[in-house]
């Protein structure tokens, strides 16, 4: 029996077709999640996420430091955040003496995990004793990272909260 003629009879073997296109689809779903990842990388919610990170064992001391004059802020955020629905977020703002800060600029920024293309950021404006409030509309649901910057003469300060902005 010639050579070609055994290599007919083995790929009728239902078994080896079975294995070979097992073979083939992975090949196959690699290659199509190579050229994906190319095509599409990931966003970060920070540009420098590498030197940050480096520093920040580095900066551990000065953090300390800092805490200890470091203001309390507390971002409250609606039970259920809504897709296209304009919501009240409020910053509660206390100095470390325990007195409510009224002077303040302070700015609500949202990042968008997967897409930095729909990051924003709004105003929260003084409306009460220590609180900050403003009306925020997200554009997609899912995971966004919110975080609010306070800044007071040289001051600044930060919270940063996870949230999922439902349909």
């Amino acid at each position: 029996m010639a050579l070609s003629e055994k290599l007919k009879q083995d790929l009728r073997n239902p078994w080896l077709r079975g294995i070979l296109a097992v073979v083939a689809v992975t090949v196959t779903v690699n290659v199509g999640f190579i050229v994906y990842s190319f095509r599409s990388p990931p966003n970060l919610v920070v540009a420098d996420y590498y030197e940050k990170g480096k520093a920040y064992f580095h900066e551990e001391r000065e953090r300390e430091l800092a805490a200890e004059t470091a203001w309390r802020l507390k971002l409250l955020t609606p039970e259920t955040p809504r897709l296209n629905q304009a919501q009240t977020y409020r910053l509660y703002l206390i100095d470390h003496g325990g007195t409510p800060v009224d002077s303040a600029r302070v700015t609500l920024m949202a990042y968008r995990l997967d897409d930095a293309r729909h990051d924003f950021q709004n105003k929260l404006h003084h409306v009460d004793v220590g609180t900050f409030a403003g009306e925020v509309t997200f554009p997609l649901p899912g995971h966004w990272d919110l975080i609010a910057q306070v800044r007071s003469g040289e001051r600044s300060f930060d919270t940063a909260q996870r949230i999922f902005v439902h349909e």
